[in-house]
């Protein structure tokens, strides 16, 4: 991040480039009304739509909005076991006077779920959404529910799918459907959760059209004090004192912690800048809520309590695995070979082969040694081989500058370059702009080295004039 002479940050000024076509992105209630009207014309089921229902102050808003819009509601809370007394009273309250069903999901996989999201992304968060997402789908899909509607701010949607690149043109079914095959990717990635649950529903895309996600605040524009002053005066919602920032979990100010430890700041300072820009929250609400104190007796607590130690927290370091044998090894065979055996998060980030290991006076192997070898390099550990054609020169430049990694060899791996379902957005977009295609996000998954990618290119165009001049 970089700041100009008046304070204002990169992300800021950027935003000003692209703020009227990020503002097109967004609907009205009206525009809601008519898709939620046809649902109910064309519904097979008894519902319009699934509610995501945490019990926090926006679904709970988006819940009271949606009955008063006439729409036949099932509402869906994920019980993670953390959820506060006082959250639950409020959703017990809540559906009895809006008069709608409402059911919970669980997992007893969520603490596995929970370590497996803070050894990954250093939150809970991120866990704790993709298993409300699997359970609620399948219960949509049942069902046969055609919506799912959820309660994210407009900072999330920024934090976690709206990328710079995706404004580049003023077109936002370029937009939705870039979003919905990031969609597919996600649900399809290997994590705990894809270990753990049931996750079959997803491996085709049938599912993706018969079950869509509703943005209810894509469509529904109000800020922080509107919102409390109706939850205040309309609904019997008491925002909870036993949860710290969030107005329902209590194992978030774990996670917060663990991320503020790891990496510095607050895993909600990004979602909550974007809610500022947006006019949403004001910077003082914001900065207080960031700065809030965090009990840490009750945080030592609820980690230990999921299985999560102390000794987990990674402050600065990565995962490097030393050894021993006749030859070198190519890193990504290392790689592969460990993936049938252990989780993603227990692979080694970096491979370095040793003649021999140095040992201690007892003749025991030397562990301070090898970490003073200083041996690792921030490029990925295998054989590297230069970006040859101009097409492999291009890609290896988007590459290196949304990764953050200044030698890509050709056959790196994307994910294995700490790639994501957000990074491949960005790289399509940027790609599709150099190139004047239009490739899918997923195209970044089927092909996830330079060299494939380049070629994929390359016959893209060549398909692409091929029809040129045959339409000539």
């Amino acid at each position: 991040m970089e700041f100009d002479e008046n304070g204002v940050c990169n992300y800021c000024l950027s935003f000003e480039n692209y703020r009227q076509n990020a503002e097109k992105y967004f609907k009205t209630p009206v525009d809601l009304q008519k898709i939620l009207d046809k649902s109910k014309v064309e519904r097979q089921g008894e519902y319009d739509c699934l509610v995501l229902l945490s019990g926090g102050k926006d679904s709970t808003y988006a819940l009271a909005k949606l009955v008063g819009m006439g729409v036949s509601v099932l509402a869906f809370t994920l019980d993670n076991g953390y959820i506060s007394a006082s959250a639950k009273e409020n959703i017990r309250r809540v559906v009895n006077v809006l008069g709608v069903d409402h059911v919970f999901g669980e997992t007893p996989a969520m603490n596995e779920i929970f370590v497996d999201s803070l050894k990954r992304y250093s939150n809970v968060c991120n866990g704790c959404f993709k298993t409300i997402y699997t359970l609620s789908t399948k219960v949509a899909y049942d069902k046969k529910i055609p919506f799912i509607v959820t309660g994210l701010s407009r900072g999330q949607f920024f934090e976690t799918r709206l990328t710079e690149e995706l404004f580049a043109k003023d077109d936002v079914d370029t937009i939705d459907k870039t979003i919905l095959e990031a969609r597919k990717s996600y649900h399809r990635a290997d994590d705990a959760v894809k270990r753990l649950l049931d996750t079959s529903i997803f491996d085709q895309d049938a599912v993706f059209d018969k079950v869509q996600f509703l943005d209810f605040y894509r469509f529904v524009d109000v800020d922080f004090d509107e919102m409390m002053n109706y939850l205040d005066k309309h609904l019997p919602w008491i925002r909870p004192s036993d949860t710290g920032r969030s107005t329902n979990c209590l194992i978030n100010q774990a996670g917060i912690y663990v991320h503020k430890k790891e990496r510095g700041y607050s895993n909600y300072a990004f979602p909550y800048s974007w809610d500022v820009r947006m006019g949403h929250k004001t910077r003082e609400v914001s900065l207080d809520e960031i700065n809030e104190k965090i009990d840490e007796d009750e945080v030592q607590r609820i980690l230990g309590e999921i299985g999560y130690s102390s000794k987990d927290l990674n402050t600065d370091a990565i995962l490097v695995a030393y050894y021993i044998s006749e030859t070198e090894m190519a890193a990504t065979d290392l790689r592969t070979r460990l993936k049938t055996y252990l989780p993603d998060y227990m692979v080694p980030t970096y491979f370095q082969w040793m003649q021999s290991f140095p040992l201690t006076d007892n003749g025991k192997v030397d562990r301070n040694a090898l970490r003073n070898l200083a041996l690792i390099s921030k490029e990925v550990n295998t054989n590297y081989v230069a970006p040859d054609t101009e097409f492999e020169k291009m890609v290896a430049a988007i590459w290196s500058e949304v990764l953050q990694t200044k030698k890509i060899g050709v056959h790196d791996n994307f994910l294995e370059l700490g790639g994501n379902s957000l990074a491949a957005i960005r790289i399509t977009s940027r790609i599709n702009n150099a190139f004047d295609l239009d490739l899918p996000v997923n195209t970044v998954f089927e092909n996830p080295n330079i060299f494939q990618l380049a070629q994929h290119i390359e016959k893209s165009i060549s398909i692409m004039l091929e029809e040129l001049t045959r339409l000539r």
